[in-house]
């Protein structure tokens, strides 16, 4: 028996230790619930579990952000159903404009409220806000850009890839009322570059052409008015000759600028010799010299005028030579006869106008928990402009007609905007409940990694306190040990 070193002791107060350490991460699963408190617990399952929970919240996040979209649409849609009974209430007054049984007193009563609605619609389109920020003015729609300051992308749908498409050739053609004029100017429509086959313009606005393919592209180009081009007029400044007729059907030659000058320009006929017979009509022409006509224009002469021709573009610009007072016969000499054709009004070409279609504008919602799980939410400008009702008014049947097709453009084009708010709503409704189960399942997967089961560690918890209580005891017993060997002593 040995006194300065009692092994057995050593050996049960290792073993209470051991029994010790048990019992307190015990006692710590019991309290907190979890079985799994640190990463000794179990590294694996901790880190799983750590990035479960992050999935967690965040799938709670993204179900907040969820509603608040849907809330973010109700208030949309709701200041869009005011808009629809108005534009239903502008479509009462365009039809009572139309008959003529009506006086001009009852047409500026029925206009004034006409007018009064229009402005309300602007009103709503720019105060209808939800946090501070604006819905219906187009901030968050998708956005385009072009290369020429006088037009701007409206709207494209979602089969617009993003890309720059450019158009060879636009001219836009205006009626006599200065509204476009589609079949003139699809004809006058050349598509170039990433533009799909089969584009052409379909549809036109006040200030606005659509062109569409039949697979859902479709690109809006609103068109500045106050670039409007009216029509092509040409005069001479000397009394011996009249310009009669010059190219104005050659409408793809004018610019906004008028700086083409196979149309719109000055020109002169420096020198011609015309010659006359007895009655004062044509019969010839020799020696012709002119200024400002396009490289290798000839003259020529048709019953009584001088036609000069462009020979490349088969262009004619018409002039009748004055005949001499009485009629004789004889040559006459003409010299510096100015002319000049202006333009203002009709037509308004573009030439390699590209449109860069960004895809970037739409209202990005968070309804995932990981990065790039968005849902881009377009709500469409609601203007009067983009409506097409900026002009309309009822103070004759003309215009009450032409107010009723354009009203009736606008109800269709908030039809179709609340049908595309509509169909996100249901989406997003979708959405939350895929959230919801998608975070009930996380959370039970959660649960079975992380979370304590009661009954099975209570029983371990038992089971180590006695163990602790037996190791206490013989640690007791192992401490009494020396004290017996001083009964050999005595």
């Amino acid at each position: 028996m040995r006194i300065n070193y009692n092994a057995p002791a050593m050996r049960a107060n290792n073993a209470l230790n051991v029994a010790d350490n048990r019992v307190a991460a015990s006692l710590q699963k019991l309290s907190s619930g979890y079985k799994v408190n640190s990463a000794k617990d179990n590294p694996s399952g901790y880190a799983i579990g750590r990035r479960m929970s992050a999935q967690m919240k965040g799938i709670t996040a993204a179900t907040q952000n969820a509603n608040t979209g849907i809330s973010i649409i109700e208030t949309a849609d709701g200041a869009l159903t005011e808009v629809h009974e108005m534009l239903q209430r502008m479509n009462e007054l365009a039809v009572k404009g139309e008959t003529g049984t009506l006086t001009t007193a009852d047409r500026k009563m029925l206009d004034q409220e006409l007018q009064q609605l229009k402005s309300e619609v602007a009103r709503i389109a720019k105060d209808t806000e939800f946090n501070g920020q604006t819905l219906l003015d187009g901030s968050f729609d998708l956005k385009g850009y072009t290369n020429n300051l006088s037009v701007k992308v409206g709207y494209y749908s979602d089969e617009v890839l993003d890309k720059i498409y450019t158009i060879n050739k636009l001219t836009v053609v205006y009626d006599e009322k200065g509204k476009i004029d589609l079949d003139e100017t699809k004809q006058r429509f050349t598509a170039g570059n990433n533009f799909p086959d089969g584009v052409e313009i379909t549809s036109v606005g006040e200030n606005c052409l659509t062109i569409t393919d039949s697979k859902g592209f479709e690109i809006t180009l609103d068109v500045m008015e106050e670039n409007k081009i009216t029509t092509l007029s040409g005069s001479t400044d000397s009394e011996e000759m009249t310009l009669v007729s010059f190219p104005s059907g050659a409408l793809d030659g004018v610019t906004v600028d008028g700086s083409n000058g196979a149309v719109v320009g000055s020109y002169s006929i420096d020198n011609v010799d015309v010659t006359f017979d007895a009655a004062g009509n044509v019969t010839g022409i020799a020696g012709f010299q002119g200024t400002g006509f396009p490289a290798g224009s000839t003259a020529a002469v048709a019953g009584n005028a001088i036609v000069i021709t462009d020979p490349a573009s088969g262009d004619t610009w018409q002039f009748t030579p004055k005949a001499p007072t009485p009629p004789a016969a004889g040559t006459v000499n003409y010299s510096n006869i100015n002319a000049t054709i202006e333009a203002s009004g009709s037509v308004v070409s573009y030439t390699n106008l590209e449109l860069d279609i960004t895809g970037i504008g739409a209202m990005d919602t968070q309804i995932g928990a990981n990065e790039g799980q968005i849902l881009e939410i377009r709500v469409p400008e609601i203007s009067l402009q983009r409506l097409g009702i900026t002009g309309a008014e009822v103070t004759t049947e003309e215009k009450s007609a032409d107010a009723n097709v354009a009203i009736k453009g606008a109800i269709a084009y908030v039809s179709d905007a609340r049908s595309r708010l509509g169909a996100y709503q249901n989406r997003l409704e979708h959405t939350v409940g895929s959230l919801d189960i998608t975070n009930e399942n996380m959370t039970a997967s959660y649960s079975r990694i992380m979370d304590v089961d009661l009954s099975e560690e209570m029983t371990y918890y038992t089971t180590q306190q006695v163990v602790e209580q037996a190791a206490i005891s013989m640690l007791a017993q192992a401490n009494e040990r020396p004290s017996q060997v001083l009964q050999l002593l005595q």
